[in-house]
């Protein structure tokens, strides 16, 4: 691409279209499901690739998840920006052969196509935009494409590379309403385990203890919580329990997905969650998994963002997002955070994923813009 004498980036050209959609079917096509290593780090060096061939320096951080990694280019500016993303999945092996990417008049339809192989790759060409021009508005500008945030339900591995940073845009796809993401939920799930005493539901049932029936009464409790705190959400999401149809269940097991926006509302609802009630002949245990903390929204960065955006003539809209992302790991480092800056796309998780051709080039140049124009502090 020829760069435009500008204070800018210019607008994405139909080449570079062109070579987004050529790398977004070969990334769509290399399966990368989370905990398959191997196949992780063969979508993560496909990336890796395309930097190294643009002249960006590559770097990679083993985890037992794969390879975390970083591309980077150095400008003359002050400070480090990052841009977020994960090149695991949530397809198995084989899917990328079965529904390979179709291209059609308005959408790109495939298996992360969405979440979140063109969001990644809408980092790599803005970044690509700065490496040719020879200029940023960040001393450094650091792409990190994680292996494994599909699955994981802590902190990254590596999240000690993101201290330090000025900002963070993470290349989440943007919201099918074309809006960028502001602020997110925090969440973490909660499993409550019931051990009772078996017995035989017929001649014998007053002799079992029935775990089942205390498994269902922490369920009512811990549910109406939300209703004491109206920025929680509480939601049971799964109930099991042991033994044959004909048997007093001997042990349960309910699990609960609580979000919220804040950390203290949060941190409230799982003390509340601990404190199990009493339940004759059962007992009880409560386990929480460590969770996301929520996505705290920076004015500065977010009106910044929504300029670009009208800039490039995309649509100017923000929300507030109920599921987690890797940005909240950065916000939580005091990283001032907005995501949602991948294409505009919808359907995660399903055969409908999809993502909107047109808005693959306005979110390359916000991307390239944000890069360029430096540290929103300032």
């Amino acid at each position: 691409m020829t760069a435009q004498p500008s204070n800018a980036p210019d607008s994405t050209d139909r080449d570079e279209l062109a070579v987004f959609l050529a790398r977004l079917i070969a990334l769509c096509a290399c399966d990368s499901p989370t905990g398959e290593v191997e196949a992780v780090d063969r979508a993560g060096e496909l990336l890796a690739g395309w930097a190294a061939e643009a002249g960006l320096a590559v770097e990679s951080f083993p985890t037992p998840m794969g390879a975390h990694r970083r591309i980077s280019f150095r400008g003359k500016g002050r400070g480090r920006l990052l841009l977020i993303g994960h090149h695991d999945t949530v397809w198995p092996l084989g899917v990328g052969a079965a529904r390979p990417v179709q291209v059609g008049e308005d959408r790109v339809l495939g298996p992360g196509t969405a979440d979140m192989k063109g969001g990644l790759l809408v980092g790599l060409a803005a970044m690509e935009r700065l490496a040719a021009m020879e200029r940023t508005g960040f001393e450094s500008v650091e792409l990190h494409s994680l292996p494994d945030e599909e699955a994981r339900i802590g902190p990254p591995a590596r999240a000690d590379l993101f201290a330090g940073a000025d900002a963070a845009l993470v290349l989440e796809c943007g919201r099918e309403s074309g809006a960028i993401v502001g602020s997110r939920n925090g969440a973490t799930w909660v499993a409550v385990e019931a051990r009772g005493r078996s017995a035989h539901a017929g001649q014998d049932r007053d002799q079992g203890r029935c775990a089942l029936h205390a498994a269902i009464a922490e369920l009512g409790r811990i549910e109406a919580l939300a209703q004491k705190r109206p920025e929680l959400q509480v939601t049971a999401t799964n109930l099991v329990s042991d033994g044959p149809d004909n048997a007093v269940a001997g042990t349960a097991q309910v699990t609960f997905d609580v979000r919220s926006p804040s950390p203290e509302a949060l941190a409230w609802a799982l003390e509340r969650a601990a404190e199990l009630g009493q339940h004759d002949g059962v007992e009880l245990t409560a386990t929480t998994a460590s969770g996301f903390p929520p996505m705290q929204r920076d004015a500065a960065l977010v009106e910044r963002t929504l300029g670009e955006l009208e800039r490039a003539g995309a649509p100017v809209a923000e929300e507030h997002a109920g599921g987690a992302s890797d940005g909240c790991w950065t916000s939580s480092l005091g990283v001032p955070t907005v995501d949602g800056l991948g294409p505009i796309g919808g359907c995660d998780h399903s055969e409908a994923e999809w993502i909107d051709l047109h808005s693959v080039g306005p979110r390359i140049e916000v991307v390239a813009r944000l890069c360029a124009a430096g540290d929103p502090s300032t």
